[in-house]
């Protein structure tokens, strides 16, 4: 295995460990609370540190912008699809009785990238945005040009934000593709992670701003 997979692979296991105290430190907490489901992009694999990741830095600026405890359970994992979010996140979400403010979701690229059945991809697209809140801020998949599924997958989510199911926004628009990768040259590095926090936290502000004026 080349060195840099392997050396991002052996960080999996940890930072769900992190993710897991934090999230127990989260539930015993009080305050406005946001759940962020996905995949390894919300995990923060490839950030030099979970405290890098873009889950950290959004809950970082959520609480010092808003002035209030704001606090974040992070129901993602490593791998994650579009099943995993619909049979796995979301019911451990509504089992522990959690009430979010927010509910993101950064799914999909798994399903794209390793999967070949498109129709399978574009089922299990509508499956997601059936299940989530209403009010979920859900990130398009990043295109590519003649890519089939991933187009099929963001049409899917376009039809759910125009009968109001979802509200959509863009965590892979970045400045630039040039040194943004790990070193297993597939997962975001710090620097990607900041453009991916900047794009959930525009979302959200959205969102906030619109909570002010109810």
């Amino acid at each position: 295995m080349h060195r840099g997979i392997a050396n991002i692979n052996a960080t999996v296991e940890p930072v769900a460990a992190y993710w897991d105290d934090h999230n127990t430190a989260a539930l015993a907490a009080e305050g406005p609370l946001w759940v962020a489901l996905g995949d390894s992009v919300t995990q923060g694999i490839g950030a030099t540190h979970p405290g890098r990741s873009y889950a950290a830095r959004v809950l970082d600026e959520l609480r010092r912008e808003t002035g209030e405890p704001w606090r974040l359970v992070n129901l993602s994992m490593s791998g994650g699809r579009f099943e995993d979010v619909v049979h796995r996140q979301l019911p451990a979400m509504q089992g522990a009785g959690l009430e979010p403010d927010i509910v993101t979701a950064v799914i999909g690229s798994n399903d794209v990238i390793w999967r070949r059945d498109t129709d399978g991809i574009i089922s299990d697209a509508r499956l997601v945005v059936d299940s989530l809140p209403s009010d979920a801020l859900l990130s398009r998949v990043s295109e590519a040009r003649l890519d089939r599924r991933r187009r099929g997958v963001n049409e899917v989510f376009e039809a759910a934000q125009q009968r109001g199911a979802v509200t959509l926004f863009e965590a892979w628009q970045w400045p630039t593709g040039v040194g943004v990768w790990a070193e297993d040259k597939f997962h975001p590095n710090d620097a990607a992670y900041r453009y991916i926090a900047d794009n959930v936290w525009q979302a959200m502000c959205t969102r906030l701003d619109g909570s002010r004026r109810r």
